[in-house]
């Protein structure tokens, strides 16, 4: 896929969700460009379909027995199927694209 507005990569290394809060995280670290709030992360399916979500906010993260510091990145999701389906993707060990535009 190509994303012509693209401004990071994003390196996933564990999502999850909070249902209650309507929130899906990723966590990781942002290996090149930039983490802006209210942009996208990508997550792409297969070479023509990628699933787009609006990042709400990050936040730098700290973890036992660990020195580096990563981002969490939050997705708040008013419907509940969204949440579904980014938490059925099992975001894991993978790279995202961050970019400007997406799809709400």
């Amino acid at each position: 896929m190509n994303f012509k507005d693209k401004v990071g990569t994003f390196r996933v290394i564990s999502s999850f969700t909070i249902r209650r809060k309507k929130e899906f995280y990723l966590i990781g670290e942002l290996l090149d460009g930039n983490l802006i709030e209210n942009s996208y992360v990508n997550i792409v399916l297969n070479s023509s379909l990628a699933v787009s979500a609006r990042i709400s906010s990050a936040e730098d993260i700290e973890m036992a027995n660990d020195p580096k510091i990563y981002q969490l990145l939050i997705i708040e999701s008013p419907e509940d199927e969204m949440n579904d389906i980014l938490f059925c993707l099992n975001v894991g060990n993978e790279n995202v694209h961050i970019t400007l535009t997406g799809v709400d």
